[in-house]
């Protein structure tokens, strides 16, 4: 069953989504094709410079919308296909609460993954367009992120860093959907409650993840610039752990207010 629903979820979301990145690899193109045009200038194509910055402007606030037009869209198709009018049919389905809430899960962090993905593969792919830029820019963010966490940059490092990545993107989704459905406890202005719980769920992470820094300095009595720089949680075990806790919580909440106190009024 948890394939059918996770099927149907993704039927219904590739339509808009899909076209999206599409977007996003063209401009993408787009942009590569004018960062190859710029020997033009040199003989007095000041109009090639102009189109340059536009396309580079535009090139960045596709990637822009994209993410946050995904983000929004599958906020909105979990709200309307969980407590609004289409909530009534699903939720009559011989269907468990656990496999509703994975496969509304598994698909918005998948499309979440892809968009990330795009994006990272699009700014890499464009900066190919200047070998040299590219080989510095990635020697250069690797030179840094060893200086933050204080330790050699291996495959096993990079490998649980994903991870890491991927346990923290489940954790936002459910978050999301934790809040919407607390939001629903409420009689009136459900949405709006929603917002409320989503802005209290972040001042609650803000205050244990300040607890935490604190007692973790606490600990560096002789702390050194490079120990300053990793107080600011650039290891990936912080990450994870973080990132299971919080999918633990918002999951367990997530599953209280749908399967004991389901209200489509």
């Amino acid at each position: 069953m948890l394939g059918k629903l996770m099927k149907y979820e993704w039927k219904a979301t590739w339509k808009l989504l899909l076209p999206a990145n599409l977007v996003l690899v063209v401009m993408t193109l787009i942009a590569w094709w004018m960062t190859n045009m710029v020997e033009y200038s040199s003989a007095g194509f000041q109009m090639v410079d102009f189109m340059e910055v536009m396309v580079i402007l535009t090139y960045v606030l596709s990637m822009f919308a994209v993410y946050i037009g995904t983000a929004i869209f599958l906020i909105y198709r979990f709200y309307t296909s969980t407590y609004g009018d289409q909530g009534y049919l699903l939720h009559t389905l011989p269907v468990d609460t656990h496999h509703i809430i994975l496969a509304k899960v598994l698909i918005s962090a998948s499309w979440l993954l892809i968009n990330s993905v795009m994006m990272v593969g699009s700014i890499l792919f464009l900066f190919t367009a200047r070998e040299d830029a590219f080989f510095t820019m990635m020697e250069g963010a690797m030179n840094v992120v060893e200086l933050m966490s204080g330790e050699e940059i291996t495959v096993f490092t990079l490998v649980m860093t994903l991870v890491a990545y991927v346990f923290s993107l489940f954790a936002r989704v459910l978050k999301v959907s934790a809040c919407i459905s607390l939001g629903q406890l409420s009689s009136n202005h459900k949405l709006l409650m929603s917002f409320a719980w989503y802005v209290g769920a972040y001042i609650v992470e803000c205050v244990c993840q300040g607890i935490y820094f604190m007692i973790r300095l606490a600990f560096q009595r002789h702390a050194s610039y490079v120990d300053y720089f990793s107080y600011y949680d650039t290891q990936w075990e912080t990450t994870l752990l973080a990132g299971i806790v919080s999918c633990v919580v918002f999951y367990v909440l997530t599953w209280y207010v749908m399967s004991r106190k389901l209200n489509l009024d």
